[in-house]
């Protein structure tokens, strides 16, 4: 997982420049200003999903994890809480869904969580458990982007 703020987005961070050059893209489409759905960047290679949602509490959700994608979860408005796991914490995983690319849980260990704020993206990379979109201090409306990245670009 890797977490840090679009302002201050650049080579500096450590992160490959492929990656940052993906998520400039993605932010040039201006996705604040998009009707919630998929965007295509490099077809079915980057595309992201804008939306829009009610957060919820965090143990009526499940985490998820997927295997050809990497998420750029991108916070836009409100704020949300994101427990995640590393590589391999994921226990008692369900079946993998092949055609849309996720696996789902209800136990990760060992367990972290983040708090999002507006401008804030974290990095979740092909095995990575997250489960985005809880409750930080309040249910509130949240707006995100998530950059969809699939491994072979990198």
């Amino acid at each position: 997982m890797i977490l840090g703020k679009i302002s201050q987005l650049d080579a500096s961070m450590g992160i490959d420049e492929q990656l940052i050059t993906i998520i400039r893209k993605g932010l040039a489409l201006r996705p604040e200003t998009l009707d919630a759905g998929r965007y295509e960047i490099d077809g079915d290679n980057v595309f992201m999903n804008v939306m829009t949602f009610d957060t919820v509490e965090h143990d009526t959700k499940r985490y998820e994890q997927h295997r050809e994608y990497l998420d750029v979860q991108i916070l836009l408005s409100g704020s949300e809480r994101i427990d995640f796991g590393p590589l391999g914490a994921a226990v008692d995983l369900d079946d993998y869904h092949q055609d849309d690319d996720y696996q789902l849980c209800n136990v990760v260990e060992p367990m972290q969580t983040l708090a999002m704020e507006p401008g804030m993206f974290a990095v979740f990379l092909p095995g990575e458990p997250h489960k985005p979109g809880c409750i930080t201090r309040h249910g509130q409306v949240i707006s995100k982007v998530v950059i969809k990245v699939h491994y072979r670009c990198l």
